[in-house]
């Protein structure tokens, strides 16, 4: 699904440049889990904007299902991930004058449905992560868990190829955690792809496979997930 050859990126202020990424080869298949894992400023954060099509590398190339997406406009980068990618983040990024339904239909806005098609789709995810008593509730009344899950069904409402997520139990306790990465767990099994970036070993276990990250590079690739 994507392949990147040699990709690099690197900032520049006056004479002094700073490489965030170098070198980097990797290729995420279709229904694969795999995880990024490194400590911070490896680069995972950086690396998943990249393969998201959220900015553009220095140099090298991305090819998501077989097109070259590196070089090409920002209206076709925003289209391919409008249609086939979502993003679930350490701090969720819910809009808190949105209601719980609100937010999970907010993709869903860029997308030709019918209004009773949205509303079909949100009725759905709500049900299947359990939110449907909480649909006009506001964030800010959810804990952490709760508001993860909204996150989570946001992402799901385009029914995308591909999640990465950021960190997505960094602010959630261990046993929270764990029954957020079952529902992950689930969504993988019905053949979406997710890409989790993480520093946590223990959260690492969930994934297929592991590449680990240091200082910009890609160190090693393991199966010692699940």
């Amino acid at each position: 699904m994507i392949h990147t050859r040699n990709i690099q990126k690197f900032y520049q202020r006056g004479e002094h440049v700073r490489y965030a990424l170098q070198n980097i080869n990797i290729d995420i298949n279709e229904g694969e889990f795999v995880v990024v894992r490194g400590p911070s400023a490896s680069g995972k954060t950086t690396l998943l904007g990249l393969l998201g099509l959220v900015d553009a590398p220095s140099g090298g190339e991305i090819y998501f299902k077989g097109t070259e997406v590196a070089h090409i406009s920002d209206s076709e980068r925003d289209k391919i991930r409008r249609e086939h990618i979502a993003f679930v983040f350490e701090n969720f990024h819910l809009i808190e004058d949105l209601t719980i339904s609100e937010n999970i239909e907010l993709p869903l806005q860029y997308l030709p449905f019918k209004h009773k098609q949205k509303r079909k789709i949100v009725d759905d995810l709500m049900e299947r992560f359990r939110l449907t008593h909480l649909k006009r509730q506001f964030p800010c009344r959810l804990g952490d868990l709760t508001q993860q899950k909204v996150a989570l069904a946001r992402a799901c409402s385009n029914s995308p190829d591909i999640i990465f997520a950021d960190e997505p139990c960094g602010r959630l306790s261990s046993g929270e955690c764990e029954e957020f990465m079952e529902l992950f767990r689930q969504i993988n099994e019905e053949g979406t792809a997710i890409v989790m970036a993480t520093h946590s070993e223990d959260n690492s276990r969930h994934g297929q496979r592991i590449i680990q990250m240091f200082d910009g590079h890609v160190v090693s690739h393991s199966t010692e997930g699940r």
